[in-house]
């Protein structure tokens, strides 16, 4: 385990880490899994990874994921911690013990899935909703300005993510630190409480 993903575990909060919530994806216990390294898909299909500096500051968030698809929800705790360098994702069961780890540089997207982390865990489309809900909009913009995506604002808090003039994704702001995710094409969404704490 890197020194990074330690540091990161030490600081996600004892009272998230005590709730019990059902996690469906720790069917068991395990140790940690290969890393994978993978390269942005760069063709106009693909939704861009924007790079690290993109975000124009450092950050580090605490999120608070309940996660449905189809009849089967699940709940996961996600530390986010963004420099101009990298983006740095852990998440964790409610137990504290790791599911995955993503790091992104702007060229290489590392991942370390733990031996009981089911396959359907993509780590694009993880850093890629992390993006769609956080980033600010003319980063995204820009990034997507020769492709097949569109990402548009039509009011305050509605941020809608679409390919070809089809709608993909939806982002939606409640009260202060509250964010709901919806994936029309994948079918999922996600109910996200976000806590921004001290920068790295």
């Amino acid at each position: 385990m890197s020194i990074a993903t330690q540091t990161l575990l030490q600081a996600a909060p004892r009272r998230w880490r005590q709730l019990g919530l059902c996690l469906l994806l720790a069917v068991a216990l395990g140790g940690c899994g290969k890393t994978t390294v993978l390269r942005p898909d760069s063709s106009p299909a693909a939704f861009p990874m924007l790079a690290p500096a993109s975000f124009g500051r450092s950050a580090q968030f605490e999120q608070l994921l309940h996660a449905a698809h189809g009849a089967q929800d699940a709940s996961l705790l996600c530390m986010v911690t963004i420099t101009p360098q990298q983006i740095t994702v852990l998440g964790l069961t409610a137990m504290g013990q790791r599911v995955f780890t993503l790091s992104y540089d702007g060229s290489e997207l590392r991942a370390e899935r733990s031996s009981f982390a089911p396959e359907r865990i993509q780590p694009q489309r993880i850093l890629a909703d992390i993006q769609l809900a956080l980033w600010p909009l003319a980063a995204l913009q820009a990034a997507t300005a020769d492709s097949d995506w569109q990402i548009v604002e039509p009011r305050p808090g509605l941020r809608r993510l679409l390919r070809q003039q089809t709608l993909e994704s939806e982002v939606h702001q409640g009260e202060p630190g509250r964010l709901w995710l919806v994936n029309l094409r994948e079918a999922y969404s996600l109910d996200i409480t976000t806590r921004e704490i001290s920068p790295p």
